[in-house]
């Protein structure tokens, strides 16, 4: 799947109209109609927009919106400019004909509401298909558990609302889905390696711990992979490295994810080393 998503079956809902439209929050937020991106320059406004869509489809009252979009000390206008801020953001859809037919933005006591078409939201997009991934993987279809869990990585831009993270809200719903992109990341490693592609992966495995220094789960990995590969000598280089930085920088010894991958590296190791002995 691409950044640009189209309504696509993978999110349920079929494609009724040639229109592509795409909200984004993976990333910076961004508006995409027909492949281009249609600027909110407002920064309030996208604010609004963006608390909005986290929680899609649930009312959000305006006492919770006024402390996302002021703080802790909104202004005596806050109300009366959260208003206004409601009127610009209805009109901006309206103008660009997504209001109605992709999202509608509605007064609800005790705030607003909008309500967003399914398939366009690429956080609603990434939640389906992790979960695809897993119902797959459960049922013994690794292939496939693959291929919807890269699908549901490729929609990641950045990190989540890179330019909007300083509201409570936006910072705990970024925090969230870059947690749950790394997890699904790892899944989709887990599922490489049992798929036999320890050599594709060495390389990225490689990145990720250069990108992630104090990341145990993605050296583990990366041991695995290079163990497989025929490279035990350089599995025991990458754990050495880990755990001296573990160490030096928080204290702390590897954890039971690291040990075990260097205990299963090692065993296999001198498994290798008696049967030649014995041959």
């Amino acid at each position: 799947m691409t950044a640009t998503m189209e309504v696509q079956p993978a999110c349920g809902v079929q494609d009724i109209t040639p229109r592509r439209v795409a909200l984004r929050l993976l990333g910076p937020l961004e508006i995409v109609v027909d492949s281009v991106e249609v600027p909110l320059p407002q920064r309030k406004l996208r604010q609004l927009l963006a608390t909005l869509l986290i929680r899609p489809n649930a009312t959000l009252s305006t006492e919770a919106l006024i402390r996302e979009l002021w703080g802790d000390r909104p202004p005596a206008t806050a109300l009366a400019a959260l208003r206004v801020y409601v009127s610009q953001l209805r009109k901006f859809l309206i103008r660009h004909d997504l209001d109605g037919r992709w999202c509608t933005l509605r007064t609800r006591a005790p705030g607003y509401q909008l309500q967003v078409n399914d398939g366009i939201l690429d956080t609603v997009c990434f939640d389906r298909l992790c979960a695809l991934a897993a119902d797959s993987a459960e049922a013994g279809h690794e292939e496939l558990a693959s291929k919807q869990y890269r699908e549901a990585l490729d929609l990641r831009r950045g990190p989540t609302l890179e330019d909007l993270g300083e509201s409570t809200a936006l910072s705990g719903a970024a925090l969230q889905y870059d947690e749950a992109w790394m997890t699904a990341l790892k899944r989709r490693v887990d599922l490489d390696l049992r798929l036999g592609r320890h050599l594709e992966l060495v390389g990225e495995l490689s990145r990720l711990v250069a990108e992630n220094p104090l990341s145990e789960g993605f050296c583990a990995r990366l041991m695995v992979a290079l163990h497989r590969s025929g490279r035990s000598g350089d599995a025991f280089v990458a754990y050495r490295r880990m755990r001296e930085q573990l160490v030096e920088e928080l204290g702390i010894d590897p954890g039971l994810e690291l040990r075990m991958a260097h205990q299963t590296v090692l065993a296999d190791d001198t498994a290798f080393h008696l049967r030649r002995a014995s041959a």
